[in-house]
């Protein structure tokens, strides 16, 4: 009877573990969930931290079987010629959502491992120590708004104790078709 308990019991810990490891593993989705669609052709206004007046054009659509999302970002105001295909994707390995901002000034890599909370998806850099740099770590936050708007926010934090300030916000309206 000791034995049968026993096995019973290791069952049903091992079919407990797995379902504990199946929801784990669950894959974090690119877009948020309750049907908002970012596919379309996007224009944003707003402003950076210093004030200064920005202006930009996004489109977006959703690529790799619905995986990843990709997001084209052309400034408008200041005529900077700033040009970003940014690509919001889960990656298994690490299991969290990783970003690659590919611009014509540069580069840039960002994760979340919580995904979309509340509407709001968080993408941070990894902190760099580096004392040359301009900031220490910063972060995209995408909030949706609306059916037909989001808000893309740019934080930095100088530190390393990531104390965040704005350095730029955006409202983007779905343009009319």
């Amino acid at each position: 009877m000791r034995i049968g308990r026993k096995v019973l019991f290791i069952l049903v810990l091992c079919a407990w573990l797995k379902c504990s490891v199946a929801q784990d593993g669950k894959a974090l989705a690119a877009t948020p969930a309750g049907g908002f669609q970012f596919v379309g052709s996007w224009n944003c206004s707003g402003a950076f931290g210093s004030g200064e007046t920005h202006r930009s054009t996004f489109t977006a659509g959703v690529i790799l079987d619905g995986k990843w999302l990709e997001l084209t970002e052309k400034d408008i105001e200041p005529a900077t010629g700033y040009l970003a295909k940014y690509l919001i994707g889960y990656n298994a390995q690490q299991k969290r959502l990783v970003e690659f901002d590919a611009n014509n000034f540069g580069a840039a890599t960002y994760a979340s491992a919580e995904g979309w909370k509340d509407g709001v998806l968080t993408m941070t850099s990894d902190v760099s120590s580096d004392p040359h740099a301009p900031y220490a770590a910063n972060r995209f936050l995408y909030s949706v708004a609306a059916k037909d708007s989001f808000v893309v926010d740019w934080q930095v934090s100088k530190s390393q104790a990531l104390n965040w300030v704005s350095g730029d916000h955006l409202v983007c309206i779905r343009a009319s078709h």
